[in-house]
């Protein structure tokens, strides 16, 4: 995501109301709600909290300000080429645009980290804001315990601690929304019954009230939902294992990636991510942007083009993966390199054969011309391509100009498309 925001999303948790709430929480209501939070966390309330009410115009200019500010046009570019490369999202997708009307939609309040405000939308029924007071008040007591902009900023580049950061702030939000829900019922996510209902709701199901939000590509919605529904899981696995320490290990100790994210053994154990090797960029090609595929975005790739279940199955294999694309000159193609390692080499062969899908869903147009047990190459309508299975290792190169040799080493045939250019 490119904002530095809380914005809460609206989840299937949330039942409605007939009619809108057009006035503000009192000061008690809001000091009640972070005595709570204090109670059940153990953070210190160090401030008082100002607050506001905000229309629909209002957020929708806040978050295109904010995405001005703070996300450069060069970025939102490689991230919009990265995603169309992928097969993520068709060729006529905004990205700039269809995030700011995503979160606007969703945005039925959100803590402002720089000026340490908390903003209430004038038209969320009065149950949607019982429950995004207590979401963006638990980003604000964080906030006043660990500030959570310089906890979000020392992901740097790095898109998968990025996601797993954000699945921290979002996932203890969520996780302490429904905390507070259950006490306030007499039970508690303690309870593992109360847990498994309350965590595993389906924050993607179709809702008619989220249009922007039911349209968009399945990525954007994926990892738009992560942080909160995977993310409070997480805090729930932290919260089982440590107790009300919990709270503070995770942001004084983050998890790395999705995969530590979803599978929270992995962080107990500190198992990393492998980044695979990639092949030097061709003659007369830069390097455009480049970055790392976690097992999330791989999961959104396997279901998208091969359904939930293959994606259920595989993605917890993948070890590691990278891609980079490269602009040449001076006719501008865009070219990706992309290599994934799997846990076993029956893994990596089965996502071999399964971006085989991926190939001929993201493209109108695929001819096959050479194919082996390890290899297949060919034309699509974005240019020739090529892709290897070895070992535990898939390597995939898309988007160039010339033919690949039939049948030839993958080396050599990067020495021939260098040539070619």
């Amino acid at each position: 995501m490119f904002l530095a925001i809380a914005i809460l999303v609206a989840g299937p948790w949330q039942a409605r109301a007939q009619s809108p709430v057009l006035k503000l929480p009192t000061a008690q209501e809001i000091n009640s709600i972070l005595k709570e939070l204090s109670d059940i966390t153990g953070f210190h309330i160090r401030k008082s909290l100002p607050f506001a009410l905000i229309t629909r115009d209002e957020v929708n200019r806040y978050i295109s300000e904010q995405i001005k500010e703070s996300v450069k046009p060069d970025e939102i570019r490689a991230e919009e080429i990265t995603l169309k490369k992928f097969g993520f999202a068709p060729a006529n997708f905004d990205l700039k645009k269809t995030t700011i009307d995503l979160l606007t939609e969703q945005a039925a309040a959100f803590y402002d980290f720089k000026r340490k405000k908390l903003f209430i939308s004038d038209w969320a029924t009065e149950n949607m804001r019982d429950v995004a007071l207590v979401h963006e008040l638990a980003h604000a007591l964080a906030d006043q315990n660990f500030p959570i902009k310089r906890f979000l900023d020392k992901a740097g580049e790095d898109s998968e601690s990025s996601l797993a950061r954000q699945s921290v702030v979002e996932g203890q939000a969520s996780w302490l929304m429904l905390e507070v829900a259950a006490r306030r019922a007499g039970k508690s996510l303690a309870d593992e019954a109360t847990a498994r209902r309350l965590l595993n709701a389906d924050m993607d199901s179709p809702e008619e009230d989220y249009p922007v939000f039911n349209n968009a590509p399945l990525y954007l919605r994926r990892t738009l939902t992560f942080p909160y529904s995977d993310g409070g899981r997480f805090q729930q696995a932290v919260f089982l294992h440590d107790g009300t320490q919990a709270f503070a290990r995770v942001f004084r100790d983050p998890p790395l990636s999705s995969a530590q994210v979803m599978h929270p053994e992995r962080y107990f154990e500190k198992v990393g991510l492998d980044v695979p090797d990639l092949p030097k960029p061709a003659r007369h090609a830069k390097p455009f942007v480049t970055g790392a595929m976690g097992e999330l975005e791989t999961r959104i790739l396997l279901e998208q083009y091969g359904g939930a279940e293959l994606a259920d199955e595989l993605g917890p294999k993948l070890k590691g993966a990278t891609y980079r694309i490269d602009e040449s000159k001076p006719d501008h193609r865009m070219t990706l390199v992309y290599a994934s390692e799997w846990s076993d080499e029956e893994s990596g062969s089965r996502y071999f054969d399964a971006y085989k899908k991926v190939l001929s869903g993201k493209w109108k147009r695929i001819e096959i011309t050479d194919r082996s047990a390890d290899r297949f190459s060919g034309k699509s309508d974005d240019g020739y391509f090529t892709v290897a299975h070895e070992g535990n290792r898939v390597l995939s190169e898309e988007g160039f100009a010339q033919p690949f040799e039939p049948s030839a080493p993958a080396e050599k045939n990067r020495v021939l498309a260098a040539v070619a250019r």
